[in-house]
Order: C-alpha cells, then sequence, then structure tokens
C-alpha cells in the first residue's frame, strides 16, 4: 500500500532589526548620504507593503522599517521630533492617549498605570509578538491636575516619550469645571431654621460650614481654596456647596436642650 508522504514544513523567514547605519540604509532602499526627507519618503514607500494587516506585511517586516527609520533620522534630531505613522493606519503617534483619574487622584497625586501599545514605546532588544501587543507605563501624577492636561512619559522606543491627555473621573454628585468643584451637601433640616454649624464632607474630607438662620433650603456658598490644588500654572480652585435638607434624626437630649436654649434667648 502506498503512503503519502510528509510535506515538508515551509521555512517561517526571520527579520533581522537593523542596528548600524549601513543595515538601516539597506532596509529602506537607500544609499549614500541621505536627508530627513529622503527617509521619510522611503519609510512612507515601503510602509503599506510591511504593514500586517496588508497581505505579505508582517509586524517584523513593519518594525524593521520603523527602526531603520528612527536610527537614521536620530543622527540629526531626536527621534521622536519625527516619529508618523500614515493616518490611514491608526492614530497619529503625536495624539495623546486618554489618562482616566480619580478626583482623589486629581487632589493629592501619586501614580497611576496604563497599558499602551508596545510597537513605539519599547526598546529594541524587547521581543514582541503582535503588532496589537500592549505595555504597562507607569505615569506619574502631580497634585492639581486639571482636564485636558498633558503628562509626557519618557520611553526606550521609537518615541522618546508618551503623550497622556488627563480626563478626570468625578464621582456622582461632583461637578469639575477648570481649577473649581461643585458639589450639593445634605445637612439636617432644623438647622436651616435655627442657623449654626453644620459638618459637610467635602473631596478635601469633613468641613464645618456656618448656616445662618432661616436660611434657604437650596442656598450656596463658596469655599474658596477647596477645589482643585495651586499648580505652577493655576491657581486653587474653590468648592461651590449647594445645600440641601435631609430628614431629621432624633436629636440627643444635650441637642434638644441647646435648641430649647436658642429659641427662648433669640
Amino acid at each position: 500500500m502506498a503512503r503519502a508522504k510528509k510535506q515538508p514544513k515551509p521555512a517561517v523567514a526571520t527579520v533581522e532589526e537593523p542596528t548600524t547605519r549601513a543595515e538601516a540604509l539597506v532596509a529602506l532602499g537607500l544609499a549614500g548620504e541621505v536627508s530627513d526627507d529622503d527617509v521619510r519618503t522611503a519609510f512612507r514607500t515601503r510602509l503599506k507593503a510591511a504593514h500586517p494587516d496588508i497581505h505579505g506585511g508582517t509586524d517584523a517586516l513593519l518594525r524593521r522599517l520603523i527602526l531603520a527609520r528612527e536610527l537614521l533620522m536620530s543622527d540629526s534630531k531626536s527621534a521622536h521630533e519625527h516619529t508618523e505613522l500614515l493616518t490611514n493606519f491608526g492614530p497619529r503617534v503625536d495624539d495623546p492617549i486618554r489618562l482616566d483619574i480619580s478626583l482623589a487622584q486629581a487632589i493629592d497625586g501619586g501614580e497611576t498605570l496604563k497599558d499602551v501599545p508596545a510597537l513605539e514605546v519599547s526598546a529594541a532588544h524587547e521581543a514582541l509578538t503582535s503588532l496589537t501587543q500592549m505595555k504597562t507605563l507607569r505615569v506619574p501624577l502631580p497634585a492639581g491636575l486639571r482636564n485636558g492636561d498633558l503628562l509626557r512619559v519618557p520611553t526606550e522606543g521609537v518615541r522618546a516619550e508618551q503623550v497622556f491627555r488627563v480626563h478626570i473621573e468625578a464621582p456622582d454628585g461632583i461637578r469639575v469645571w477648570g481649577g473649581d468643584l461643585w458639589m450639593t451637601a445634605y445637612v439636617e433640616a432644623r438647622i436651616f431654621a435655627i442657623g449654626g454649624l453644620a459638618r459637610i464632607e467635602t473631596p478635601h474630607g469633613p468641613r464645618d460650614v456656618a448656616i445662618e438662620k432661616d436660611a434657604p433650603r437650596g442656598s450656596s456658598l463658596c469655599l474658596p481654596g477647596l477645589g482643585l490644588p495651586a499648580t505652577d500654572k493655576s491657581a486653587a480652585g474653590n468648592l461651590h456647596v449647594r445645600l440641601e435638607a435631609m430628614m431629621n434624626r432624633v436629636p440627643s437630649y444635650k441637642e434638644a436642650l441647646s435648641e430649647f436654649r436658642l429659641k427662648w434667648a433669640s
């Protein structure tokens, strides 16, 4: 009985990454002295054929072109000033990535983690398995961040830094407008009638606020400096509080006696 012969597996072609100027020139089909414009033109010409979404392209070929381009262009200027990808292959590398942070992080600062495309932020020696592979960056957060602020994190990849645009995720009931915060606080209804101090919870912790006697429900007050903290570019914001009544609780004996005395003294 005849047996079918096993077909040999096709050899997997390996792509050498350029590490010298000569290898970079070969990767882009250039020779001799070249200008930045020459490098850009050669990169764009070969980009479509190398892109993994196009038939015949692979992640390795695309990475080879990017490394070759940056190696040649870094001779005159830093690589990140020239990093660019065609818009039909996704967002420009100059476009900031949205970074969601909490209101507490905007006030106190700290650090957060953010996943970004690994291709542009990984060092040349790092092995990447896919164009869509992600890498986690640690992003330092200075205190007093505002919506729209830009944060820059140095990387070891073809772009020298990753840019993030801040977006503050405020909790329910709080709005962020510039450096100011707006919220509603609930206090006991009886305080609106007799006046006095009421303790409210704010993003900066509990604060005692004075409420005038017979103050209308829904009245507002401004607490200076209790918005977002000051930075080298912006003054401290304010906290705007709308006061509403909550259901009264049964006062203690001492509270009832104090309220009785206040009424008789007025």
